[in-house]
């Protein structure tokens, strides 16, 4: 097992925030994670990215069904007329996405299509890079666009829960900054410091051993006990938060809908996390799409709606706004095994009452592609656009310094 050491405060902080005792070597799997700080305000707003991974076939979900091209380009795969679920005469949405269209009728989803970017880079790892940091050439970018927003929007504030994420093995890169780095658990029974080994003795020698002298944070060697002891007690919190939960709404029993309902207790109870990260898999449909996308697309609208639904009736969805992303998307012609293949403009969904609801911009063309007759849709928003948006009209900070120092054109997607 891989070891770290960290021998001073500023490692500590840099590094991130491990559940440890004083002068240990520790585990690189426990080098992450949380400790005490301040609850949410009451109107602090909270942004919840969920990850679309495999590549999102985003004509199977937002369906341009009143284009004759995709008829034409689509036999095993369509969505057929009757089927959709109608937003106007030219798109409307998956058959199993009612729940989602019922948040549209309420003003409470958008969708934008044609987004990705330049040269796009179809190799699942590398893209998936590229959208976490913001960046065409992720080698060069060390921390992720959420990472490089917190370390501008919140300077100095070394709560380290200001970003996580619930469902990944790790911390992914989109959350990873310099002074903030992420924590990330996949389930929050699972958060928690296991030295102890469940003997209460074992417990309580601990938090003896990682307790400062009275004259505060004097030494490194203060400020590395400290946090490690509230570090624990963080833990504890989080796990009590979503263990004592009440949900006022039906989760599905799928790994997505248990995410987001510890994602509401933590947004119920008061964490200050401001952005949280989960994702849904399995969208790498190269064969027999159909099937499998159905069942992705309903539990995705099973999670989504009950998530909605429980914060609504908790007071707190005015507060919480969702965002897919996915690494790419699929070429317009379906292939010869019933499904499609890695493509590159993809639509982006929000979710919340604070989205402009509707499809937000123009869908691209089925005809005027990249790569030829089969080939993929042309981008029509940079994804950085979203991201800017997000970041300058929800968060409410600067988006240059998360986006390498480039600006981007805001989109009409918030309102």
């Amino acid at each position: 097992m891989s070891k770290s050491y960290i021998n001073t405060r500023r490692e500590f902080v840099t590094r991130g925030l491990g559940l440890i005792g004083v002068g240990a070597a520790l585990p690189s799997s426990l080098v992450r994670s949380t400790m005490a700080g301040p609850q949410a305000q009451p109107e602090q707003r909270v942004t919840v990215i969920l990850q679309l991974a495999g590549g999102h076939d985003a004509l199977s979900a937002l369906v341009p069904y009143g284009d004759p091209e995709y008829h034409k380009a689509r036999i095993e795969t369509r969505i057929k007329d009757e089927e959709v679920l109608k937003l106007d005469d030219y798109a409307g949405l998956h058959p199993n996405l009612k729940g989602i269209k019922e948040l549209y009728d309420e003003g409470a989803f958008a969708a934008i299509p044609g987004v990705g970017y330049p040269e796009t880079n179809y190799s699942h790892f590398t893209a998936t890079d590229i959208w976490h940091t913001a960046d065409r050439y992720p080698t060069r970018a060390m921390f992720g666009w959420v990472g490089r927003a917190c370390d501008t929007a919140f300077k100095g504030n070394i709560d380290p829960k200001l970003s996580i994420a619930v469902g990944p093995g790790k911390t992914p890169r989109v959350l990873v900054g310099k002074e903030h780095p992420g924590l990330s658990f996949s389930s929050a029974e699972a958060y928690r410091y296991t030295g102890d080994r469940g003997d209460p003795k074992r417990k309580e020698v601990f938090r003896k051993l990682n307790q400062a002298g009275l004259g505060g944070f004097s030494t490194n060697r203060d400020f590395i006990k400290m946090t490690a002891g509230n570090a624990n007690a963080s833990s504890d919190v989080i796990r009590k938060m979503a263990a004592e939960y009440k949900p006022k709404a039906e989760y599905p029993n799928t790994a997505l809908g248990r995410n987001l309902k510890t994602i509401a207790a933590l947004i119920v109870s008061g964490l200050s996390t401001r952005v949280f990260f989960t994702e849904l898999g399995g969208f790498d449909t190269h064969s027999g799409q159909r099937l499998g996308h159905d069942r992705l697309m309903l539990s995705l609208n099973e999670s989504i709606t009950a998530f909605y639904k429980d914060l609504k009736a908790q007071g707190q969805d005015k507060r919480v706004l969702t965002m897919t992303t996915s690494e790419f998307g699929r070429r317009v012609k379906e292939n010869g095994s019933r499904g499609t293949d890695h493509g590159a403009a993809s639509a982006l969904f929000m979710f919340g009452p604070g989205v402009k609801a509707g499809v937000q911009g123009k869908h691209p063309s089925l005809t005027d592609l990249q790569g030829g007759g089969g080939g993929s849709l042309k981008h029509t928003v940079d994804f950085r656009s979203v991201y800017a948006t997000v970041i300058e009209k929800w968060m409410g900070a600067p988006s240059g310094p998360a986006l390498m120092d480039v600006k981007y054109p805001l989109i009409d997607c918030i309102a």
